[in-house]
């Protein structure tokens, strides 16, 4: 654990304190919204609940740099939070999707199961947002994911958001062991706050399915019934081999501020509760 800490030490450390490059957005994608079939089954899907919604965490970086490390510092404690709990599937939970097998993901609601990743969706998946997905690499189980999302009028076998590579990038958690207990099987939390600790992609660092484009890095999904909102820390790989830090507030020596490394998923609202809300007023 020293030598890990000693190493996370340095990653942070190393910086190019030049102009603001490499991210250029977060974007926080509307994976699926739970219909009320899908909740149904409490013995399959656990506490699933009728429209929860399924939220992605992409960095948006330019092409040929690549995620490093999500880190939580005491002048700016990294912060993922929601007004209702996380989702977590009874089954194959797990905390980082590396860790998930492969052979489970088409079975009923894993794949809205809630984690923190470097890039993976996945044992042998990167994730990738459905707008640019080009295929479904999933055959799921009958009666699950039949909804379609204001992101994309697409169908699942259409476009799944997985993107096969195998291995995919894993992550490596440092002093989080009782931040992720959150996201296990057996337990639950609405909140992910590191205030002295990271997840972070060792060596050089992960880059999304299209790298040389898009160059989208999944660092997480999480599902919920709440509004979702987010304070993050990020650090990147330059193409030239250093990093660069950025910081949503109170930047410290060799940090970078970006306004849009804050934000809030509003909560889905389905198209009968909005009727019931016209009729109302």
């Amino acid at each position: 654990m020293k030598k890990a800490l000693i190493i996370l030490g340095c990653l942070l450390s190393m910086h190019e304190s030049i102009a603001q490059q490499g991210l250029e957005g977060v974007y926080v994608e509307q994976f699926y919204c739970v219909s009320a079939s899908e909740a149904k089954d409490e013995s399959v899907v656990g506490a699933l609940e009728d429209g929860m919604c399924t939220y992605r965490i992409y960095l948006d970086l330019e092409p040929g740099y690549r995620f490093q490390a999500a880190y939580g510092t005491d002048k700016h404690p990294l912060l993922i939070q929601s007004s209702g709990m996380f989702y977590n599937h009874p089954d194959v939970g797990n905390a980082q999707p590396n860790l998930i097998p492969a052979r489970t993901l088409k079975n009923n609601t894993v794949l809205l199961d809630s984690w923190l990743s470097a890039g993976a969706a996945g044992e042998t998946f990167l994730g990738i947002p459905r707008k640019y997905d080009q295929k479904g690499e999933l055959v799921l189980q009958h009666g699950y994911f039949t909804n379609t999302t204001s992101e994309t009028s697409l169908s699942f076998v259409e476009s799944d958001g997985m993107y096969f590579r195998q291995p995919p990038f894993v992550p490596t958690f440092y002093q989080m062991d009782e931040v992720i207990k959150g996201l296990t099987s057996v337990t639950r939390t609405n909140t992910i706050e590191v205030a002295n600790g990271a997840w972070a992609c060792m060596g050089k660092g992960a880059v999304g399915a299209d790298s040389l484009g898009t160059n989208m890095v999944l660092i997480g999904q999480l599902t919920t019934k709440g509004d979702l909102t987010y304070a993050l820390n990020i650090m990147v790989g330059t193409p030239s081999g250093k990093s660069i830090k950025y910081v949503y507030n109170n930047p410290q020596d060799g940090e970078l501020k970006l306004d849009f490394l804050r934000g809030k998923a509003e909560a889905f609202v389905s198209k009968k509760a909005k009727k019931k809300n016209k009729k109302r007023n």
